[in-house]
């Protein structure tokens, strides 16, 4: 990521008045009388008007300003908008990062010294910690400069007794205004706070602290969706949404492209391949949609681009896990895994610029402008989509279903294999077609599914790791001490790897209970079957 000055804000978007604003933000003011409950929040285009707010409460009610600090910085996030999804604001300035908690009105503040990308950069503030329990693969990325300006006012009575106290964030850019509020009543004020909150809505808020603040300060930045919710009409043809599905997540696979090329993090290429074999899923899973020599020729072309990643990918794995395997062996073997995670390290270097290099080149551009949805039908092309859904996802549930009592702890590892890709299967399916589902129905079915697929996935990867392993001392032969040290290592990782694949193994029968057992095969039954 780039360096970047940052400048704390004392005059600008927020008028001449803002000079007279110290930017030391201040602590939580709130008194120990305070409700233990969370604040009501609520949120409107434009800047917060006291003046309008005591207006709407009645004669004798006031809305007094306890404080009011503004900073100016750079918005950070993650590419696919964690923070922003979440409610909070992230702003670099020059020596320091700041984390706004929309919803609450909470600020929290870390000194930093230097530049940092990942939120274990930060490790140890208040800020990194914050960061590390929300997403730890991601890197914060620059967006655009706002201003950020938090005003806390308290609401007094005729009295002149606080009953409310409310916190009010409001972030500008250029000349658009968004303001975030949180109410919070003292106790036994309830209808106080009624009060308020009847005149934050005749003020032009909405109840609701999590709209987005893209939207609200009119950004033409489109918010990245690695799981886009498509629209699908259910009686429509099922090769018209299949169009639609293959359309949405090619592109979605593309936004991710050029994170690659800078290799911002290692989630750009996860996304990446994963999009595109959602596209080689669907080809395959939807059998009829398409003429078999169309269909065969998308396929290919996706499994070709595909390929050309594998390494970058395998790599990026093992060195994310490299904390994982440190800790899997005494202390007294990690000088061979220095060794091995050097080694890994260089390889990773060269298999990402082969893939820098496949995706400025010309002729991948040339392949992704091939890679359209078929136009040959097949013979099940104009099947209405729910009436396709529903087949497909009970068939495909049904035979995981009978699988399911033959495994038990001595089953082969190309058995449970197998389930695991039924498994996966079948979680696309369900996931391509919710949109025509009850919420409420669908989704508990995706967690049960998602919970085998969690133990499945380990399984999977212990056995990868151990062949990997295994492949990597037989591939790189290395004399002397550091030779023997490596070589005890990987023996003392493959033989960790092996009881734990062997515990996972135990798991299968378990996780499998959880969506083969009655009353879920029952709910399968009743959600997707197509009788009347």
């Amino acid at each position: 990521m780039k360096n970047i000055a940052f400048a704390v804000c004392r005059s600008g978007a927020f008028g001449d008045a803002a000079s007279r604003i110290a930017c030391q933000l201040e602590g939580n003011p709130y008194s120990e009388t305070m409700l233990p409950s969370a604040p009501s929040s609520f949120c409107r285009t434009g800047s917060f008007r006291r003046a309008s707010l005591a207006n709407g409460l009645p004669p004798g009610y006031s809305v007094s300003l306890l404080s009011e600090n503004g900073i100016g910085g750079v918005l950070l996030d993650t590419f696919d908008g964690h923070l922003r999804r979440s409610g909070w604001v992230l702003l670099q300035m020059k020596n320091k990062v700041a984390l706004a908690d929309l919803a609450s009105g909470r600020m929290t503040e870390q000194e930093i010294s230097g530049t940092w990308k990942f939120a274990g950069d930060l490790r140890g503030g208040p800020v990194g910690r914050l960061l590390l329990e929300r997403s730890t693969l991601r890197a914060y990325l620059p967006f655009c400069a706002i201003e950020l300006k938090q005003i806390k006012v308290a609401v007094r009575d005729e009295m002149e007794k606080t009953v409310v106290r409310l916190s009010a964030t409001v972030l500008a850019k250029g000349s658009k205004r968004a303001t975030y509020a949180s109410a919070h009543p003292l106790r036994g004020c309830g209808e106080d706070h009624a009060l308020l909150e009847k005149a934050l809505l005749a003020d032009g808020f909405t109840a609701s602290g999590m709209v987005d603040y893209v939207r609200l300060l009119g950004m033409k930045r489109k918010p990245y969706e690695f799981k886009p919710e498509v629209v699908l009409d259910g009686n429509a043809p099922i090769f018209d949404s299949a169009g639609t599905l293959v359309r949405t997540f090619l592109g979605v696979a593309r936004q991710n492209e050029q994170g690659i090329v800078d290799d911002l993090d290692t989630e750009f290429v996860h996304d990446y391949r994963v999009s595109l074999r959602r596209v080689r899923s669907l080809l395959s899973l939807f059998k009829g949609v398409y003429a078999g020599d169309a269909n065969a020729k998308l396929k290919a072309e996706l499994a070709e681009v595909m390929k050309q990643t594998n390494r970058l990918r395998d790599l990026d794995v093992c060195l994310m896990d490299k904390d994982g395997y440190y800790g899997m062996v005494p202390e007294s073997l990690h000088e061979g895994l220095d060794v091995m995670f050097g080694v890994f390290a260089r390889e990773r270097r060269g298999a990402l610029d082969g893939v820098r290099s496949l995706l400025l080149g010309p002729d991948y551009a040339q392949r992704m402008r091939r890679l359209n949805v078929p136009k040959k039908k097949g013979e099940a092309a104009d099947e209405p989509t729910i009436h396709f859904a529903r087949r497909l996802i009970l068939a495909r549930y049904n035979k995981i279903a009978r699988i399911a009592p033959s495994i038990d702890s001595s089953t082969p590892d190309a058995q449970i294999h197998e389930l695991r890709i039924q498994c996966k299967k079948l979680r696309y399916l369900m996931e391509f077609f919710s949109p025509l589902f009850p919420e409420a129905s669908i989704k508990p079915l995706i967690k049960s599914l998602k919970g085998l697929q969690d133990v499945l996935g380990r399984f999977n990867d212990y056995s990868v790791q151990r062949r990997s392993l295994a492949n990597f001392a037989e591939a790189h032969s290395v004399k002397g001490k550091k030779g023997l040290r490596l070589a005890e290592s990987i023996d003392a990782l493959i033989a960790t790897l092996c009881r734990l694949q062997g515990t996972a193994r135990g798991e299968v029968a378990t996780g499998l209970a959880g969506v083969s057992n009655d009353r879920i095969r029952k709910q399968f039954t009743t959600l997707f079957s197509n009788e009347a």
